[in-house]
């Protein structure tokens, strides 16, 4: 049996109890079952039966499965749980995660979710609201191993025996009285180290840290460049404030991944949240609407051509092949110019090198491609200069097209705005106008010329 099989029959196990309202032996069967996997189900159940699977979770693997679930599904699930619940559920988790489920709720039912944790926990979740979500506040821990550099070697391994194995990371971090961050001790030297010898002695002072403030892409980008576990962040003053280790940066790559897919496709990431379709809409609506006043553009060029019938209705044929291929060029041009961007792999001195790039590319292909739709012109019978002006034109608003995919995405970045906007459909349909009105502008002056 395959691993989609298995995972099937356990789904259809889970609906068969919810059926015949077996909530003891849904409870006893759900103790067996990874609450990972549990979170992937529940889109596969209706709200009631959601509410009913999470009731009969314990605490910690309740709050593994609110961690996991959607954003929608986690709203869903929270709204219809007490206080009292949520508050012991977010105890078992990691601060970070804790604090990011409570600060989804509405301030009134935040403040009341508090009122039940323990007062040490709850001061350590008030200092993480603080933070915006997407910062490296947001998204460290603050439960983090720190001891000064005249504890020795035994002394730590001591500390760390002592304390959550969960708060412990790859390596533990060495502070003044003032907590303010000397370096770090790696786990494997602090084994291979004498017992005797201090923290201060063999901890390595070329640490990088993060301030809290600093963007959660940025800190991402940091710790894929030099391979980090986890790195500390720092306050103003450079005390530590706690850390953000690696899984956390992959959850903030697939966050930042997934907004800039909804942004190319001219929506957003907020739609996630709601599964109303009133909301989705909305998102969506507002750039089909510019996208719907853009393409008036290519309407007003058509209406012109229709002025010289005999050449628009052989002119015509082509509207869709070039406008086609245009766009798709730009669409490249546009997204390996957003990619790079992402991954940090164009410098700002580069630009000017990119943009040339990409438009001779785009030459090239355009003139093969504007060849290639010649013959094909001639192929099919039509007038030489039709075929003419065809690849002439197809090679012009290719090249066009490329130079506004690699530019727009490199000046938006400039202004400080997401280049992925760049690869929506605005910028799609700024193509397929530009296209068409070179088109027929190329077209009709080379064949009034040259008939």
């Amino acid at each position: 049996m395959t691993e989609e099989d298995s995972e099937g029959a356990l789904v259809d196990e889970v609906h068969a109890l919810l059926r015949e309202g077996e909530e003891d032996s849904l409870r006893i069967f759900l103790r067996l079952v990874r609450p990972e996997d549990i979170a992937d189900w529940l889109d596969l159940l209706d709200v009631e039966d959601r509410q009913r699977v999470l009731a009969a979770l314990d605490h910690e693997a309740a709050g593994t499965v609110l961690d996991d679930t959607t954003v929608s599904i986690r709203a869903e699930l929270v709204e219809d749980l007490d206080h009292e619940r949520l508050a012991r559920i977010a105890e078992t988790m990691p601060a970070d995660e804790a604090a990011d489920l409570i600060g989804e709720l509405e301030v009134a039912d935040s403040e009341q979710v508090l009122q039940y944790i323990a007062d040490e926990d709850e001061q350590v979740l008030r200092h993480l609201l603080r933070y915006p979500e997407d910062t490296a506040g947001g998204i460290m821990n603050p439960e983090v191993v720190a001891l000064e550099p005249t504890a020795t070697v035994d002394d730590a391994i001591a500390h760390l025996r002592s304390i959550d194995p969960d708060t412990v990371t790859a390596s533990l971090y060495v502070v003044d009285s003032t907590r303010r961050l000397l370096g770090f001790v790696r786990l494997r030297r602090l084994v291979t180290a004498h017992p005797s010898a201090q923290l201060g002695q063999i901890m390595s002072s070329d640490v990088i840290s993060v301030p809290v403030d600093a963007d959660q892409e940025e800190v991402a980008d940091l710790v894929d460049k030099y391979d980090f576990m986890a790195i500390p962040v720092v306050d103003a003053e450079g005390r530590l404030l706690g850390a953000v280790t690696v899984d956390d940066v992959l959850d903030v790559i697939e966050e930042e991944a997934t907004e800039d897919i909804y942004k190319m496709a001219g929506s957003s990431a907020m739609e996630e949240e709601s599964e109303s379709i009133l909301h989705v809409a909305r998102y969506r609506l507002p750039w089909l609407l510019l996208c719907l006043a853009g393409t008036q553009l290519s309407t007003a060029v058509l209406q012109f051509a229709k002025g010289q019938v005999h050449l628009y209705e052989q002119m015509s044929v082509f509207t869709a092949s070039i406008m086609a291929m245009a766009g798709n060029t730009s669409l490249q041009s546009a997204t390996t110019t957003v990619r790079r961007l992402a991954l940090d792999t164009l410098p700002r001195g580069r630009f000017l090198r990119h943009v040339l790039r990409e438009l001779l590319v785009a030459m090239l292909m355009g003139t093969v491609c504007g060849a290639t739709a010649s013959g094909l012109a001639l192929v099919f019978g039509h007038d030489p200069v039709i075929g003419f002006a065809l690849g002439l034109a197809m090679a012009i608003a290719m090249s066009t097209a490329s130079l506004l995919g690699a530019a727009m995405p490199l000046v938006l970045d400039l202004v400080k705005i997401d280049p992925a906007v760049a690869s929506g459909p605005l910028v799609s349909t700024i193509n397929d106008s530009l296209a068409l009105t070179l088109y027929f502008i190329v077209a009709t002056s080379l064949l009034i010329v040259l008939s």
